[in-house]
């Protein structure tokens, strides 16, 4: 038996959602984990063409948006792992993942470094099984994490038959 972490992945055409106001990029790349009360939500758009649909609007691996059927399929899997935080744009929704984990094994990984010893990137990805636990969604305590999920959610994703989400495997473990 396998465990793997995956994280978001755009898909050939995928529908982007983009803020209106250039100044909330800084605020997703900024969700660190933290369960926000005082939230104003953005004026966002979707990016499509007429072939086009997501359930997960892509804006980047950090940030999952998703429309409502993903809300309604996923709801409760999401609410035990962050919050659902509404946003100005037809029936979307962003998930601020508030499960932060240190469980990423840094002398195994792969891992650019800023000189401050920050992370700038990881390029080969090394979990502690242990400290993931039973978690299916989680970010790393590092800025501009990517939302890390694993085979129990994709697995939900799959047979909920949502459309226009896909997942990218960064590491497998043999249980």
């Amino acid at each position: 038996m396998t465990f793997t972490v995956y994280e978001f992945a755009v898909v050939d055409g995928q529908e982007w959602i983009v803020p209106a106001d250039e100044a909330d990029f800084e605020r997703f790349w900024a969700m660190d984990g933290t369960v926000i009360d005082d939230w104003d939500p953005p004026v966002m758009s979707i990016v499509r063409d007429e072939r086009s649909y997501s359930d997960f609007p892509w804006l980047g691996e950090h940030v999952p948006f998703l429309r409502e059927p993903a809300v309604q399929a996923l709801g409760p899997a999401l609410r035990a792992f962050g919050q659902l935080l509404p946003v100005r744009c037809e029936d979307v929704r962003l998930f601020n993942v508030t499960t932060v984990l240190d469980a990423l094994d840094r002398d195994r990984s792969d891992i650019v470094s800023f000189d401050d010893g920050a992370i700038l990137a990881i390029e080969r990805h090394w979990f502690d099984i242990r400290r993931i636990g039973t978690a299916e969604i989680f970010k790393l305590p590092i800025r501009a994490s990517s939302v890390y999920v694993t085979d129990g959610f994709v697995e939900r994703v799959r047979q909920a038959g949502l459309r226009g989400v896909s997942f990218r495997a960064v590491w497998t473990a043999g249980v």
